[in-house]
């Protein structure tokens, strides 16, 4: 994977907030070109606001499914109601 921007780091009142897994999610995301640096950004400060102590996989993927930015095609474990 090619980054083409600069690597974003977690600053100090984002650290003990994610979880690895949390913060992995959300680097592959601006890796693959998913998310622009702006919508990085707001995911992230989406997160530290709506959610209470640390936040994991699963409480990032939903602010991400929410706002359009993951379809749940990358988890093979859900499934789609219609």
């Amino acid at each position: 994977m090619s980054r083409n921007g600069p690597l974003r780091v977690q600053g100090p009142h984002e650290r003990g907030r994610f979880t690895a897994e949390a913060w992995g999610y959300l680097v592959m995301l601006g890796g693959s070109g998913a998310v622009n640096l702006n919508d990085f950004e707001q995911l992230v400060e989406r997160a530290l606001v709506h959610i209470d102590g640390r936040i994991s996989l699963a409480d990032i993927r939903g602010i991400a499914e929410d706002v359009g930015f993951d379809d749940g095609a990358m988890d093979g474990e859900r499934s789609q109601v219609h």
